[in-house]
């Protein structure tokens, strides 16, 4: 099946994010366990910093597998995933523009 050069790049891009959030989860995970079995484990603010480690491990988890869902959906060129993620390109493109916008027009007010 010929694929779009697009939807390869655009696949490809997306299993290498879902990849780096999962790499980042994984960090997560060795963190909050060297801090939850350290010396002062018991510590309200290592409990602390274990449960938000814990906790962002997870959801970057969640993120990861979404993420690699939708890249083997767009490898099988489903519309659906395609369509989400050149909407969410275009949204992130946006978002960016209009924070660069608002930092230059803070810059000229200061």
């Amino acid at each position: 099946m010929n694929r779009p050069t697009g939807v390869t790049v655009l696949t490809v891009s997306a299993a290498s994010a879902a990849m780096l959030l999962a790499l980042g989860s994984c960090a997560f995970f060795v963190v909050g366990v060297l801090v939850a079995t350290g010396d002062e484990h018991a510590a309200p603010v290592s409990v602390a910093m274990a449960g938000m480690a814990l906790a962002g491990a997870f959801l970057l988890l969640i993120l990861a597998v979404a993420g690699g869902w939708l890249a083997l959906n767009m490898v099988a060129l489903r519309d659906w995933a395609r369509t989400i993620s050149f909407t969410e390109i275009a949204a992130s493109t946006r978002e960016k523009f209009r924070s660069a916008f608002s930092a230059i027009g803070a810059v000229r007010r200061a």
